[in-house]
C-alpha cells in the first residue's frame, strides 16, 4: 500500500538508516520502528522509537524520526475523527471516544521521555502535544447517552428475559463510559433482574450402569459443570442456577427419585415449579475405566552437609565445635498409582 504521509522525505532518510545499520537494543529497536513504518503501524513505530530514546536518549536516528512517527500517528488518528464525525452511526461516539483515549495515550508515551536535546544541532527536541481532555468529556458525554437512550428503546420493546438482558447491556455501556451517568445504574439493575435467566442443572443420568458403582461421579460432573459457569463472570451476570438443594426438595415433593428415568414433560414440570427458564439435562452414555497400576523410579540424590568433626578452643577459650564437609548419597523409590475414567456424554437445553 502506498505511503500517505511523507513518502518521499521517509523514504530518503530510511533508506540511509539502512545503509548505516543500526548496534545494540536501541539500534534493533529503530530496525523494528522501520518495519512497523513500512506497514502504515505507526503507532508501532512510535513505540519502539521512544523505547529506544529510553535506552539511548542520545540516539540521533531515534531523535530524528520519533517526532516524524509521533506526527504521523496524530495525522491518522485525527483523519479517523473527522470520518467518525461526519458518520451518522448513532454508535459513532464509541469510536471517537476510542481515539481520543489513543491521542491522550500517545501523548503520555512522549511526555515520558527524558528532556531530550537533538546530538548534532544542541537544539531541545519537542513534540507537538495536545489537550484532548475537553473533546473526549464530551464524547464520553454524546456516547453514554446514545447507550442509555438504546437501553431505554430496548427495555421499552419487550418484558423477556432476553430483550431485558440487552437493555441492562446498553445501561451498563453507558456507565463505562461516564460513570454515574444519569439514573442507569438503577436502569441497569431494573432491567438486569428481569433480565435473569434461572437455570436448573439437573444430576447426570447414565446408560452404563457402571457409573453408579463410583461414588458420587455423577453429582461431581454436575457440580464441575455448574462450578465452571459460576467462575464465568460474564454468564453469572445474567444468569441464575438453582442449587441442587432445591432440585431435590421439588423432586421430593412430586415424589420422583432420581433413579427414575423421565421424559421432557416431567423435567418441564419440575422446572416450571421451580421457577426456571432452562433445564440442562445430561447423559453419561459409555463409561471406560483403567484399573489402578503401579509406577515406580528409582532415584538418586547427592547433597553436602556439614557435620561436627570435633571441639577446639578459639582464643578466647570458648569451647567451639569444629565442622567439616561430608558428601552424602541416598537412593530411593518413588511410586505412583495411576488410574483413570473416561466419560461419553451428552446434554440437552430445554425450556
Amino acid at each position: 500500500m502506498k505511503n500517505l504521509l511523507f513518502p518521499s522525505f521517509l523514504t530518503v532518510v530510511f533508506a540511509l538508516l539502512c545503509l548505516t545499520g543500526c548496534a545494540g537494543k536501541h539500534g534493533k529497536l529503530m530496525e523494528s520502528a522501520q518495519a512497523n513504518y513500512r506497514v502504515n503501524d505507526y503507532e508501532a513505530a512510535l513505540r519502539d522509537a521512544v523505547m529506544a530514546l529510553k535506552h539511548k536518549p542520545d540516539y540521533e536516528k531515534a531523535q530524528n524520526f520519533a517526532p516524524t512517527f509521533f506526527n504521523a500517528v496524530v495525522e491518522v488518528r485525527q483523519r479517523k475523527i473527522k470520518t467518525l464525525e461526519s458518520s451518522s452511526d448513532k454508535f459513532r461516539w464509541d469510536g471517537l471516544v476510542a481515539e481520543y483515549k489513543g491521542l491522550i495515550e500517545i501523548n503520555a508515551l512522549v511526555k515520558s521521555l527524558p528532556p531530550l536535546i537533538h546530538k548534532k544541532t544542541k537544539q531541545r527536541i519537542t513534540f507537538e502535544t495536545q489537550d484532548y481532555s475537553v473533546p473526549l468529556r464530551q464524547v464520553s458525554e454524546q456516547a453514554a447517552e446514545a447507550h442509555y437512550q438504546e437501553g431505554i428503546r430496548i427495555a421499552d420493546s419487550g418484558s423477556d428475559v432476553e430483550t431485558q438482558k440487552r437493555a441492562a447491556k446498553e445501561f451498563k455501556a453507558a456507565q463505562g463510559f461516564v460513570p454515574g451517568y444519569k439514573n442507569a445504574d438503577d436502569r441497569y439493575e431494573q432491567a438486569k433482574s428481569a433480565g435473569v435467566k434461572r437455570m436448573a442443572i439437573f444430576t447426570f443420568e447414565s446408560a452404563d450402569e457402571d457409573a453408579y458403582k463410583y461414588g458420587g461421579l455423577l453429582e461431581t460432573i454436575t457440580d464441575d459443570i455448574i462450578a465452571s459457569v459460576l467462575n464465568n463472570d460474564d454468564a453469572r451476570e445474567f444468569l441464575d442456577i438453582i442449587s441442587q438443594e432445591e432440585v431435590e426438595a421439588i423432586m421430593a415433593e412430586r415424589h420422583f427419585g432420581f433413579s427414575e428415568r423421565f421424559d421432557d414433560t416431567i423435567f418441564a414440570g419440575i422446572g416450571q415449579a421451580a421457577g426456571v427458564h432452562e433445564l440442562v439435562i445430561g447423559k453419561i452414555t459409555r463409561l471406560s475405566y483403567a484399573p489402578a497400576r503401579t509406577k515406580s523410579k528409582s532415584i538418586s540424590r547427592k547433597r553436602m552437609l556439614k557435620i561436627p568433626a570435633g571441639k577446639y578452643v578459639d582464643e578466647k577459650g570458648r569451647t567451639r565445635t569444629r565442622y567439616t564437609d561430608k558428601r552424602i548419597s541416598a537412593t530411593f523409590t518413588h511410586y505412583t498409582i495411576e488410574s483413570s475414567v473416561t466419560l461419553t456424554g451428552s446434554y440437552k437445553i430445554t425450556q
